[in-house]
């Protein structure tokens, strides 16, 4: 934050409908570069350079890419080209994918472009080796097919680097997915450099097929993207119906500390409304090609119906979601339940006092195992990576860490004394683990590992009951708490805070909190939920674009504390009426509050995730299983209970 909050107290409470400013993105969405990205049938499908084989992550959410696990579809056993695996290019043609990429038998000289088959439609495969396409005998990379007048082309980089003069683009026409027919034909192509032109993609326009390309070598600050174009109708091998765009059209943004921005790929938001570039860039300005990553934003069409990439948007500046990417429970903060890749994840307390763990397998199978005790109350979990987390408090009041890794199992270790309430967490973009809970003097407690294991923590003051919710907010950590006054205590830090220590302010809700507060970041928003005496839900805002704070009432009549998540552009809130139904509130754009009764009969308070276009909630049932709400529809767990009072 770049101002006190306090001030903002200070300020007139606004009365007033919400303001949706979208789910945000965290940059990076990959360690690697060269990437390529698309979103078909409910999922997101990014591919990056690997060296040694052929990966695909798999999303139904684009800022899930960061955590998903990686799913190799190929490795060649063949020694010739199994090395210096480069820049893979998803495609689909004719019912099937078709992955275009680079290698090598380990000299760079002997590059050449490969193409792999899916058995089928799905792009994780199976693939199967296809051919080498495109070969004239000389060093080839970056092969990406485009379709002009409704027949496919191949574009690739060649002859390379000081073998024959600078790398330029070639085309050539296609006959099938994997081969090419014709003669090539080089591309001049314009790039304020001289060394390269190189990872040229297909955008299509109004009217015009551009193609955009990386000029300048990728390990220096100044790779960046240029662009050709030519008119529907015109033959593309004809080298004089080319249109050169004077300058970049997308390159190095020194003051959000973007270098090198290039090697870029193309991709349309899952409602079709929104056009996405995905590029690698790295944040330094030395030349090196270490660091490169992969990010994703928005762009938009000029008037003349050219594309407007704008710059590239620093790591702590994230972009809104996609339109119509369902927003995914996992980010930001942690919850008792979220998303791993495709399975639904539960954590709760169970009557014998172990940590429980119950999920969803992708073809609904239901599964539960225990993590280990004792616990007392309800704990919290998050992702971090491939990484699954959890925190509870033990009986004696010390902090519990649990975590599962792939190919690990299940460890645990003791993070100390001092925590009398349950705890909530986060994940901060710079990967350190973050736990916030009320210690024994009624203060807030924090404690933290640091990126090499090491767990310290510290004191954040205050007198607050109850359990808190934490998330973050760019850099910035925001923890909200029920004060001993009734009051929402609102507790702070970012990077050069004064004295590098928190900051608090009540955000001007005194005596009228009754329950633990819930709540999200969205865009540049904060949004905060509890219930009021009589049982309403208030709900608090606090928008970074005009620096005040705003209030109303959703109504409903609710017990405990209630639970809220964003889901595409609507805002929803789900609790406990006092007539032991689950109560649903949401809001969406143009539309009032609504409310409404999912029926059933829960004994505790509700934990809900977004998966894809579904909404699932979590509680306990009256015989003390777990049970999740679909809707009206509830489905009962066959294994494992929850603790009466979890």
């Amino acid at each position: 934050m770049k101002r006190l909050l306090a001030l903002v107290v200070c300020l007139a409470l606004l009365v007033g409908s919400p303001a949706y400013a979208g789910s945000t993105v965290r940059n990076p969405l990959n360690g690697s570069a060269d990437p390529t990205l698309t979103y078909v049938d409910g999922n997101y499908y990014l591919a990056t350079t690997l060296g040694d084989r052929i990966g695909i992550w798999r999303s139904p959410t684009l800022a899930g890419l960061a955590t998903a696990p990686e799913t190799t579809v190929y490795r060649d056993p063949d020694p010739s080209r199994n090395r210096q695996v480069w820049a893979p290019g998803l495609y689909r043609f004719d019912g099937r994918w078709y992955i275009y990429y680079t290698a090598s038998d380990g000299t760079d000289a002997n590059h050449r472009m490969y193409v792999i088959e899916s058995a089928g439609a799905d792009p994780l495969g199976p693939y199967q080796f296809k051919a080498r396409i495109a070969d004239h005998g000389e060093y080839a990379i970056d092969g990406e097919p485009f379709v002009h007048n409704g027949r496919r082309y191949f574009a690739w980089s060649g002859p390379g680097r000081g073998m024959g003069g600078p790398a330029q683009i070639y085309l050539q026409a296609m006959d099938t997915p994997w081969s090419t027919t014709g003669a090539r034909v080089a591309l001049p192509a314009s790039g304020g450099c001289t060394e390269v032109r190189e990872g040229a993609v297909g955008l299509r326009g109004p009217g015009r097929l551009f193609l955009v390309y990386s000029s300048c070598d990728t390990g220096k600050p100044d790779y960046q993207l240029w662009m050709k174009s030519i008119a529907d109708g015109l033959d593309p091998l004809v080298p004089a119906n080319w249109v050169q765009h004077a300058g970049p059209v997308f390159w190095r943004n020194d003051a959000a500390g973007v270098y090198g921005p290039g090697h870029n790929g193309f991709f349309t938001s899952p409602d079709g409304t929104e056009s996405w570039i995905v590029y690698h860039g790295k944040t330094t300005s030395a030349y090196t090609y270490d660091g490169r990553t992969t990010r994703a934003q928005r762009f938009t069409w000029n008037a003349d119906g050219t594309p407007n990439f704008g710059r590239p948007l620093g790591l702590g500046d994230p972009p809104a979601a996609p339109s119509g990417d369902p927003w995914s429970s996992q980010d930001p903060g942690s919850a008792r339940g979220y998303v791993a890749g495709d399975e639904k994840q539960y954590f709760d307390r169970t009557p014998d006092g172990n940590l429980g763990h119950w999920w969803q397998q992708p073809d609904g199978t239901l599964r539960y195992d225990t993590w280990g005790g004792p616990v007392a109350g309800r704990p919290t979990g998050f992702l971090a990576g491939a990484e699954q987390h959890a925190f509870a408090r033990t009986p004696d009041g010390r902090l519990r860490h649990f975590w599962w890794a792939p190919g690990v199992g299940v460890r645990a270790e003791d993070w100390g004394a001092g925590l009398a309430g349950d705890p909530a967490g986060m994940v901060t973009p710079n990967g350190q683990k973050h736990v916030f809970g009320r210690a024994s003097d009624g203060t807030l407690a924090h404690w933290w590992q640091e990126t090499d294991g090491t767990v310290r923590r510290d004191n954040w003051g205050g007198s607050l009951v109850g359990t808190p919710t934490a998330y973050t907010f760019g850099a910035e950590q925001h923890v909200f708490a029920r004060g001993t006054d009734n009051s929402l205590r609102h507790y702070y830090w970012f990077p050069g805070i004064a004295g590098n220590r928190p900051a608090l302010d009540d955000w001007g809700a005194v005596g009228t909190v009754h329950s633990d507060p819930t709540g999200f970041a969205s865009g540049q928003q904060q949004h905060v939920f509890y219930r009021t005496a009589d049982g309403s839900v208030k709900h608090r805002l606090f928008d970074h674009g005009d620096w005040q704070i705003r209030t109303d009432n959703w109504g409903g009549n609710l017990a405990g504390a209630p639970y809220a998540f964003r889901h595409g552009q609507t805002q929803h809130v789900y609790g406990r009426g006092v007539d032991g139904a689950l109560w649903h509130l949401w809001w969406q754009p143009g539309a009032p509050v609504r409310t409404q009764s999912l029926g059933g009969a829960l004994t505790n308070d509700p934990v809900g995730i977004a998966f894809r276009d579904e909404q699932y909630l979590f509680s306990r049932s009256a015989g003390g299983s777990l049970q999740t709400h679909r809707g009206t529809t509830v489905t009962v767990w066959p294994a494992g209970q929850i603790a009466g009072d979890g």
